[in-house]
């Protein structure tokens, strides 16, 4: 029930406003200013595609003009240089929505024209330099341009280029595999680690950094373990160290984040049925990384993560079912244990409260 149907009087706003800032879930001492006049889903949706249109056509022609005049990876890195370095301040100051999509179209050209020049000139030294040098400079327009669209654009190409940049320059594997195991992994486990941890940072200034960091590292993990699934013929293609190192991951990110709900009896058996079906299911990563990436945009009243973390359960499940080399029967169990799966992350954090 609202206060208007309530005896009890409403709480002081500026009072409580103090009061949330003190504990560090406002970044200033006062609530945010509404919008006056609320602007149609449709026109923000027309001004996006008009920024598009405007700023491909316009790329597109002066590219047509510029492409006899780029023609080795130096050209390329100053195209991606000049535009992604030339649109960052724009970026923060213009608030217009279609300038915004428009520079936002140029930024992502000059992405695109980076990953292009490190790549011819990984191709010409085979170092992996390119790549580290393409991470840094994406890890500095990611904490620069304070705007969470570009902001996850740069975060994706920076984890991109510093897992090409591992892959290249390790060139021994299993030494690899023994000092630090495999990217996949270790991104997962940040992702998650940034989304368990939201509440102590979502007031800091580089909080939108944060956000987009945790998105990106979360896409490229999830994107790998479902490249990476078996097979139409059902052969492993990812290693059975790499496949072990997710799933123990995933039981890592389960238990965190079963310390912030209450401890009562029928939470800790939601939580070792969980770890069961994790157990069951460590040879087939994106089961369970869709199963923790549901249950932690659950927690974390994120809904874009818990319709990802569903569609990539539901996609592995179904890829998994036809490669098992099993009868009908134990694949019936299977499915019936997955919806035990989906069952016991909502027991585990629906009454309770998640810190």
């Amino acid at each position: 029930m609202s206060w208007p149907f309530l005896s009890a009087p409403a709480p002081d706003a500026a009072a409580l406003a103090a009061e949330l800032h003190a504990v560090g879930h406002l970044r200033v001492a006062a609530w945010p200013a509404a919008p006056e006049t609320p602007v149609s889903r449709w026109i923000v949706a027309l001004q996006i595609l008009g920024g598009w249109l405007a700023a491909v056509f316009l790329l597109g022609f002066v590219g047509l003009g510029l492409a006899p005049l780029v023609h080795d990876a130096g050209g390329w890195i100053v195209v991606g240089l000049l535009l992604s370095a030339g649109v960052a301040w724009p970026l923060q100051r213009v608030k217009n929505t279609v300038w915004r999509q428009f520079l936002l179209v140029v930024a992502l050209a000059g992405h695109g024209a980076l990953i292009v020049g490190a790549v011819m000139t990984q191709a010409n030294h085979d170092n992996g330099l390119s790549y580290f040098i393409l991470a840094l400079y994406e890890a500095a327009l990611l904490a620069w341009v304070a705007w969470r669209p570009h902001r996850l654009v740069a975060a994706l190409v920076a984890g991109g280029a510093l897992a090409a940049a591992l892959t290249v320059t390790v060139g021994d594997r299993h030494a690899f595999m023994l000092v630090a195991g495999w990217w996949a992994a270790l991104y997962w486990l940040a992702a998650g680690l940034l989304w368990l941890g939201e509440p102590r940072w979502q007031a800091q200034r580089l909080a939108d950094a944060l956000a987009a960091l945790a998105c990106a590292l979360a896409l490229l993990s999830l994107g790998f373990a479902l490249l990476e699934l078996p097979d139409v013929l059902g052969r492993d293609v990812l290693p059975r160290f790499d496949r072990g190192l997710l799933a123990a991951v995933n039981a890592v990110l389960i238990v965190l984040l079963a310390r912030a709900v209450s401890r009562d009896a029928r939470h800790l058996a939601a939580v070792a049925l969980l770890l069961a079906a994790l157990g069951a299911t460590w040879n087939a990563p994106a089961v369970g990384m869709g199963g923790v990436a549901l249950a932690l945009g659950f927690a974390r009243g994120r809904p874009w993560l818990m319709w990802l973390g569903g569609a990539v359960l539901v996609y592995g499940v179904s890829r998994f079912y036809y490669d098992l080399h099993l009868s009908l029967l134990l694949k019936s169990g299977l499915m019936v244990l997955g919806g035990a799966l989906l069952l016991a992350v909502r027991a585990l954090l629906g009454p309770g409260e998640v810190s």
